[in-house]
């Protein structure tokens, strides 16, 4: 079952990010995020601890409107929307997607993730891809972009189709990892 919660502050996001795995933390528990690990996650899960906004990320958050329209740009068939949501499918499988893409009207066809870097490598890509993922698993759609912005200037977009295997090692992981901490989380350890 997929619920869709509001995100009405940064605080309310990041109490609701420790109810569960989202694709930051799929990323860190599969190995691919140059980031972060799954120690990081259980950090951020258990103990609360979370990353410390660097200049980076802060001036990523105000560059990503741009990185979007450039997108829109290249892709003028879809509407794009910034849903303000967390989305949380089974109890602990969690998405904050940067923007849906809608064809018209409709419902979201596709989820758009969003990276500002310095250099586009193929860690980062790969992380980035592991995260639309983990989106398009929670959410259940088909396919997916990733658009990053490199040196403030060269704009990528790789397509992203969905991947049932892949899909798959990366709920089971959850789900281990979930089992092991997930009454830390709740603070219903067994003593």
């Amino acid at each position: 079952m997929l619920e869709e919660l509001k995100i009405t502050s940064l605080k309310k996001w990041r109490e609701q990010r420790r109810s569960g795995i989202g694709g930051s933390d799929i990323a860190a528990l599969m190995g691919v995020s140059p980031f972060a690990n799954a120690d990081d996650v259980y950090r951020s899960k258990v103990e609360g601890f979370d990353v410390t906004e660097t200049e980076q990320m802060r001036i990523g958050k105000h560059i990503e409107p741009f990185i979007v329209r450039e997108f829109k740009n290249l892709k003028p068939e879809f509407a794009i929307v910034n849903p303000k949501r967390l989305y949380k499918r089974d109890e602990i499988y969690l998405a904050t997607p940067d923007r849906l893409l809608c064809i018209g009207d409709t419902a979201p066809h596709a989820i758009l993730e969003i990276k500002n870097c310095e250099y586009w490598s193929r860690e980062k890509r790969t992380m980035a891809a592991y995260q639309v993922q983990w989106y398009l698993f929670v959410l259940g759609l088909k396919f997916g972009y990733v658009c990053a912005m490199e040196k403030g200037w060269k704009l990528h977009t790789q397509p992203i189709v969905r991947d049932e295997e892949l899909q798959e090692r990366m709920k089971d992981t959850a789900q281990a990892f979930w089992e092991k901490i997930g009454e830390k989380v709740r603070g219903t350890e067994k003593v």
